[in-house]
């Protein structure tokens, strides 16, 4: 066995074996060894360098802690942005019952949870005495995190919440007031980038520092205007932002339709490209970082029908329509979220990640550590592991394919089995 780096083994005979394309390769003299091929191109293809014994899959199954707990307090919303599923005419927003707030923050030390995050399909600030809620995730020593539209004019009480946050991401898809009124209906940039200033600024006089950063989604209608937009948010003190990949529901009567990048004419798509692209280097260059999701990223980097066919990108689910990397025989999601994850739903439900279709326990039945310690859970680690996803995984947008065996190591790094 030699090593690659720091910590990280390679199993030349697992390798080879596993990758057949490789181990011809090896012997007509293309490569040295297996090795080779890994350091060059395997690791960036996501290829395992070593094995996790098969018989250590039940143990692979196990999660002792949860990372994040994200917790929806609404899923009502004051905005209706026009590609939300909180616009659809058949949607219904509740709020998740607080009665027993104060035994779920128990659960949730005791499952040793590090992260907690406000976020959902609604907006959290919304919800009557929601700073309350997070003045007391922050007292009990939790590290806090909120997605919010910062659409509405807060209250001293709320800009002092706020500033206890480590992160705030604010969703925002463009500067153009025009635009943005129309795609988000019911903000206003002025009210937007006036309450990134006040909570910096109370922040900064009391010695804090949270990360505010931007959720932009990426679609044919906001697209041109990305560049300008990390420009204005940078000078403002955003040195974060994440671009999400647009998912698409039925079209609103009356509306502004946004539609993916994707459906531009090609001669459109080569300079949308380029302005995306030129955004991230002015980001990287002014010190900022960017995320961009999996399958964003792929069209980005001008994926081929070889690699990401448009049949699988393209897929309808339910009333929506995701756009997703293709995932191959021996290959699966690059996710650790059912491992790491709770996502507490407005109705009590819990759900490994936001883009999951299915619930799998309720907090109204069950306890958090029941939920995630549960078969339901155990199931969908048992999908990821082996490659036999379901929808909600196999159509994932935001996940990047992996092979089995690289995933495999990851879980086995997170410390959910002992090490030999």
């Amino acid at each position: 066995m030699t090593v690659t780096g720091p910590d990280i083994p390679f199993d030349e005979p697992h390798y080879l074996s596993s990758n057949p394309d490789v181990a011809a390769a090896v012997a007509r003299g293309d490569y040295s060894s297996g090795r080779q091929h890994y350091e060059q191109f395997g690791r960036k293809e996501g290829r395992g360098a070593t094995a996790v014994r098969s018989a250590s899959i039940e143990q692979l199954l196990a999660s002792p802690s949860t990372d994040t707990v994200f917790i929806e307090f609404t899923s009502r919303c004051n905005l209706r942005c026009v590609y939300c599923a909180v616009s659809q005419p058949t949607y219904r927003g509740i709020d998740l019952p607080l009665e027993g707030f104060e035994n779920f923050v128990e659960q949730m030390k005791a499952r040793d949870v590090k992260l907690v995050n406000l976020n959902g399909h609604g907006e959290s600030t919304i919800l009557k005495g929601w700073e309350a809620y997070a003045d007391r995730l922050a007292d009990a020593g939790f590290r806090i995190h909120i997605t919010t539209n910062l659409a509405k004019r807060l209250r001293t009480e709320e800009v002092a919440a706020f500033s206890r946050f480590e992160r705030i991401l604010v969703s925002i898809d463009t500067v153009d007031a025009e635009l943005l009124a129309r795609l988000r209906r019911g903000a206003n940039l002025e009210t937007i980038l006036g309450n990134i200033r006040t909570i910096l600024e109370f922040a900064s006089q009391r010695g804090r520092r949270p990360e505010v950063a931007v959720s932009v989604t990426v679609g044919d209608l906001s697209a041109p205007s990305v560049e300008e937009l990390a420009l204005v948010l940078m000078g403002i003190g955003v040195r974060t932002f994440r671009f999400g990949d647009l998912v698409e529901y039925a079209p609103i009567a009356s509306t502004l339709r946004m539609r993916h990048v994707s459906s531009l004419p090609s001669e459109q798509c080569g300079p949308i490209r380029v302005v995306i692209l030129r955004a991230l280097d002015k980001i990287a260059s002014g010190g900022g970082r960017a995320e961009v999701d999996a399958s964003l990223r792929s069209w980005l980097d001008g994926a081929t029908e070889s690699s990401v066919s448009s049949a699988e990108r393209q897929i309808q689910i339910g009333d929506k329509v995701v756009w997703a990397d293709s995932i191959a025989d021996g290959w699966t999601r690059d996710c650790l979220d059912p491992w790491a994850l709770a996502f507490v739903q407005a109705d009590a439900s819990v759900r490994p990640c936001c883009f999951f279709e299915e619930t799998l326990g309720s907090l109204a039945e069950h306890s958090l550590v029941e939920i995630v310690e549960g078969e339901a859970f155990r199931e969908l680690r048992r999908e990821l592991l082996t490659g036999e996803l379901r929808s909600s995984c196999r159509n994932c947008q935001a996940r990047a394919a992996i092979h089995r065996s690289s995933l495999a190591a990851k879980v086995a790094s997170r410390g959910a089995i002992a090490r030999q």
